[in-house]
This record gives C-alpha cells, sequence and structure tokens, in this order.
C-alpha cells in the first residue's frame, strides 16, 4: 500500500510539472494580500495595493498577463507624524497629481516577455491618468510549488509623460517655485497561484 501511495503521489507530481511545461497557457491569479507596488519620488517612499490580476505562464515561462492598481489605496511609510501623513496622502490622491476620485485605477497589460537566463524582459501597456504608454521593464519570475513569484527590477515613470505637470519644472512660474520631481520609481512584487 505504501509503494502503491508513493507511485501515486509520484504521478501527481510529473502531471503538475507536465502541465506548467505545456504548449497552452496556465494561469494564476494574483493574490492582492501578498502583492503590491512600492512607489518613491524624491524623499517621500510607499506602496499601492493590487485589485486584481493574473498571469500566463506556458512552457514553463511567463508569457501574459495584466494587473490592476487600486491608486485610493496609496500608502506612505515614511512620515512618523500622523497629521503630516494624511496631509500628503491627500495632497496625492487630489487632482493636481493622482486625481483618485476620477481615476481609480492604473492597470498593466503585459504586450511581450523575452526571457534571457534568469531575467525576463516585459513590455507593455501601463494605463495612468487615462494615459496609456508602451514601457519596458525587468523582472525575476520564479515558480515554486504552484505558486508564482515575480519581481520587477526599478521602473521608472515619467509623471509629465501622462500629462501630469503640476509642480513640475515645465509648470515653473518663477526660480523660487516649488518642484516636484517629474520621475517617479516604482517596484511590483507579485505572488499569485494557479486559478480554480
Amino acid at each position: 500500500m505504501r509503494f502503491s501511495s508513493n507511485i501515486l503521489l509520484a504521478l501527481l507530481f510529473l502531471l503538475s510539472f507536465v502541465g506548467l511545461n505545456a504548449q497552452e497557457p496556465v494561469f494564476f491569479s494574483v493574490d492582492t494580500a501578498r502583492s503590491k507596488v512600492a512607489w518613491s519620488c524624491d524623499l517621500h517612499r510607499g506602496y499601492f495595493k493590487l485589485d486584481s490580476g493574473r498571469l500566463e505562464i506556458a512552457k514553463g515561462k511567463l508569457t501574459g498577463g495584466e494587473f490592476t492598481i487600486c491608486m485610493e489605496s496609496i500608502t506612505d511609510t515614511d512620515i512618523d507624524y500622523e497629521l503630516m501623513r494624511i496631509t500628503l496622502l491627500n495632497t496625492l490622491k487630489s487632482k493636481d497629481f493622482l486625481y483618485t476620485a476620477k481615476y481609480h485605477y492604473t492597470t498593466f497589460a503585459i504586450d511581450e516577455v523575452t526571457v534571457q537566463n534568469d531575467s525576463a524582459y516585459i513590455s507593455g501597456d501601463l494605463t495612468f491618468l487615462g494615459v496609456t504608454k508602451c514601457i519596458t521593464f525587468t523582472a525575476a519570475v520564479g515558480l515554486a510549488n504552484d505558486t508564482l513569484q515575480a519581481r520587477s527590477q526599478e521602473i521608472i515613470i515619467d509623471r509629465t509623460d501622462f500629462g501630469n505637470t503640476t509642480m513640475s519644472k515645465e509648470d515653473a512660474k518663477s526660480d523660487k517655485s516649488f518642484i516636484v520631481p517629474n520621475e517617479v520609481t516604482i517596484k511590483v512584487s507579485i505572488v499569485a497561484s494557479i486559478a480554480k
């Protein structure tokens, strides 16, 4: 009986391996509780939560997918004083910057993935503030025990490319104007499991 059980376990393992390396894509649902998008700009940093997402694996490699970021979920992790932190977040959520009352979500859809060694070069469409631009970045993608993990390198986003020029150098009225950097750095961290 024990011998038969071992054979059954080995067969199940083999079938799962074959499934993940098959021609047909296997879909993974993003675990929104364990995934996030970290951001940093100038002296401030924090993260966004993911609202939803899925990734596709074929022949054991990432081939496609998309995810949705909830913009209202933005947090700040560098300010300890609560009133200052709330003031910053309210400013970022206002129509001067993220305008979360109108643009609830930011989305990214993968168009192409090129795998070299242990890195995946991912290109796709980022829709932010109602504007869609193609971006490319590098990510490490790992697959173990039916769990997929993907972590991007730093991705530099120029907010003026998406129509936001508030307090930018381009919007400055004088040399004494307060300037907010155009570039925002983000890092995507995703955990996903096989969709049921």
